[in-house]
């Protein structure tokens, strides 16, 4: 069996157009040794795998009419279930092969491969496995890459414009669109190229009529140019089913790779920043899709329809063409010089537009806080200061568009006036006659058309741009990468700790918060950390679950180093309460397991128990099932922090780092969690940090943090009577 599990993964890879190597930690692993009969199974696996690499693996249930259509119209693989009467259910990936389907049935003995031209043809749509529903629905395991959402950074030289860079990263979004791109680019050139019928047309009706020809010849004609245009406007519609293809690839692209990614990311990256603010960069994909229709159909269209234009210019006469490159340098001259600025402008435009959006967010998120303050208008006076640079940066945009659009009506007068006299010249000097006389004089109106066109949608472009940069904010943010060595494990132990010279210091601060910690905390130990204010306590929390890359010293887990860890199996193996967790919207289960497919209910069950959220779950409409609103929201502090308890210690972890985790629960209740987690039945590894002399005494073993060190460490008695930094702390923590 592990031989097809390989082969599923790799199957899954090539439909990808990527070739993800499968490592030697995902063919030793576990998950892979087990009956590929279960989906669940196949998926775990499958998850672990893709986690490595940038790949997004979804189980998904869906009716059989969605099933096909999926089938049919989706570009990426399926992985679904076929019943057996005598062997195990066996797994078949679907993938979209050139105008047909490749199904792969990882039997038994062997993988059989077959090319057919849809699904219906197979045979084995009777055959899927199905829910036990009345509805019969079918499960899946879609997958998708997550890393081509715009051109990396390094992959333009640093230091370049920000305008050249910003066409780059649009060119990185479009690069997995090429095939349909293409398409588009294709029936742009056949609608260009039909659109000089109308004038050829019409210059050859009046050739036929001014010779006296018959009407046959003239009604055939009128129907040839009707046609030219009827298929010109179908070819159009094709381009805006093109593109709205694309629209939905690229927005699920995009919310997939923000949610791919923000997990990921390294914390010490967004210090600076509001993350939740940075998601408002989301938006931006919608101004994206508006802006491609433009790019794709409008300027394509109107770019080789000014090429076309010149080259039958020129066709009648060579100083059309002149004219017409004269038209063509001054376009790009005006872009060229105008361009950087109108970007700028752009983005500066963005920039208040954000902060304007962030600040209302924080009034609604802090909606008590401005409600009680009594007679102030601190809420509408920093609206209004978001609000006027905002108002001004878009006058400053504006003003370059303004400039823009002068330059080419003044252009445009000159340049028409030039090709009508140039016209009427040639033309009475009999060097063209009247029917070429008439169609260049529809072709240049086309050309005049096209480029006034580019010229009053320049700022949908300065939009795409805007929003490309955006995005790009998020999805080139430096994210963790998961790979390394599997954090070795016995159920039966906790997991050990030690920290060698530990320093640490913040991106935004010279000095250091850790001085040099060296702490030794052996499996299965319980011990409490505390320290005065700026001590680097809670610094030190951080550090022991992985949030911070940038330290020096060595940081050991079971003897390997953090470095040469795989993080995501050390946060497997981890439970953990610290100031960054809260609760999300979702219902009160999702909050507790997120999504964790080894959480089995009896697990939720006795974490809920544990946690004392008994009488809380009862008292929900509908239990377990009842929707929490994000942010601690309508239910009590008391009530959050007891639902983080049961959201960390649910898989039954090697190792609980709890940072000031029941502040705010009553004093029997927090005893009772306490001795609860610190009773001996269990073998995690307990790290607690608090000044609580609850806590403190609760522990083995009380570490004393002063000035970023490990100052003193002993039992709380022994501190209590020999330490006088221990008695002070407790006497300011007793005042507070």
């Amino acid at each position: 069996m592990p031989s097809h599990y390989g082969a599923i993964a790799r199957r899954f890879s090539s439909a990808l157009g990527r070739q993800i190597p499968l490592d030697e930690e995902f063919k030793s692993s576990k998950i892979v040794q087990e009956d590929l009969s279960s989906l669940d199974a196949i998926f775990t696996g499958l998850v672990e795998w893709g986690g490595r690499h940038d790949a997004v693996f979804l189980m998904d249930t869906v009716s059989e009419d969605r099933f096909q259509e999926l089938v049919e119209q989706a570009g990426f693989p399926f992985l679904a279930m076929l019943r057996s009467k005598d062997q195990p259910p066996t797994p078949v990936l679907i993938t979209k092969s050139g105008t047909g389907l490749q199904l792969d049935v990882f039997a038994e003995s062997e993988t059989v491969t077959r090319t057919v031209r849809s699904f219906r043809d197979s045979s084995l749509e009777p055959e899927l496995m199905r829910e036990a529903d009345g509805e019969e629905r079918i499960r899946i395991i879609t997958c998708f890459p997550v890393n081509d959402i715009g051109s990396r950074e390094e992959s333009y030289p640093q230091g370049g414009h920000r305008p050249y860079r910003a066409m780059r990263r649009f060119f990185g979004i479009l690069k997995p669109e090429r095939r349909e791109i293409g398409i588009i680019l294709m029936y742009a050139i056949m609608t260009g190229l039909i659109g000089l019928s109308l004038p050829l047309g019409v210059q050859s009706l009046i050739g036929f009529v001014s010779s006296g020809q018959v009407m046959t010849s003239v009604i055939v004609l009128i129907v040839f140019i009707l046609i030219g245009v009827l298929v010109s406007g179908i070819m159009t519609i094709m381009q805006l089913h093109l593109v709205e293809y694309i629209h939905q690839r690229l927005f699920a692209k995009t919310a997939f790779a923000f949610a791919f990614r923000i997990p990921r990311i390294r914390i010490e990256s967004v210090m600076k920043v509001y993350p939740p603010e940075l998601m408002n960069r989301f938006f931006d994909t919608l101004s994206l899709m508006k802006g491609l229709s433009v790019i794709l159909i409008d300027f394509s269209g109107a770019i080789l329809q000014t090429v076309f234009g010149i080259i039958l210019l020129s066709a009648y006469h060579p100083l059309f063409l002149l004219v017409g490159l004269v038209l063509v340098l001054v376009l790009y001259g005006m872009i060229r010089l105008t361009g950087p600025r109108g970007l700028s402008t752009a983005l500066k435009e963005s920039s208040f537009k954000y902060k304007t959006a962030n600040w209302l967010e924080e009034i609604a998120r802090s909606l008590g806080t401005f409600k009680l303050a009594g007679k102030t208008n601190f809420a509408l006076e920093k609206t209004d200061h978001y609000v006027s640079h905002y108002i001004q940066s878009r006058e400053e945009h504006f003003k370059v568009l303004r400039v823009q659009y002068y330059t080419f009506v003044l252009f445009k007068t000159l340049v028409t006036a030039l090709l009508l006299v140039l016209g009427v010249v040639l033309i009475t000097n009999r060097e063209i006659n009247l029917g070429q006389f008439v169609a260049a004089e529809i072709v240049i109106i086309l050309v005049i058309n096209s480029i006034e066109k580019i010229i009053l949608k320049l700022d949908t472009v300065y939009d795409v741009l805007v929003s490309v940069e955006k995005i790009t904010d998020v999805t080139e943010l430096p994210v963790e990468t998961h790979s390394g060595i599997s954090l070795p494990v016995q159920p039966d132990k906790g997991i050990a700790i030690n920290l060698k010279d530990i320093r640490y210091r913040y991106p935004d601060r010279q000095e250091h918060v850790l001085n040099g910690v060296d702490l030794d905390i052996p499996s299965g130990d319980r011990i409490c950390i505390s320290g005065f204010n700026g001590s680097g306590k809670t610094t030190l929390s951080h550090l022991l679950i992985g949030l911070y890359d940038n330290y020096s010293g060595s940081i050991s887990y079971n003897g390997i180093s953090l470095r040469d860890l795989d993080k995501s199996s050390l946060l497997d193996h981890l439970g953990d309460y610290v100031s960054h967790e809260g609760i999300f919207d979702g219902t009160l289960l999702e909050n507790i397991v997120i999504g964790r497919p080894t959480c089995t209910p009896e697990n939720v069950l006795w974490a809920i128990e544990a946690a004392g959220l008994n009488d809380f779950v009862s008292s929900l409409p509908d239990g377990l099932n009842t929707r929490m609103v994000g942010g601690n929201v309508r239910i009590s502090e008391s009530a959050s922090r007891k639902i983080i308890i049961a959201r960390n210690i649910v898989e039954r972890p090697q190792l609980l780092v709890l940072d000031d985790f029941l502040l705010g629960v009553e004093r029997r209740e927090k005893k009772r969690i306490l001795d609860f987690l610190l009773q001996p039945a269990f073998a995690w590894t307990v790290v607690l940090v608090s000044n609580d002399p609850l806590m403190m005494r609760s522990a083995n073993r009380l570490v004393l943090m002063k000035d970023g060190r490990v100052h003193e460490q002993g039992t709380f008695e022994s501190l209590h009577k020999n330490s006088s930094n221990l008695r002070e702390l407790l006497n300011e923590t007793t005042t507070t």
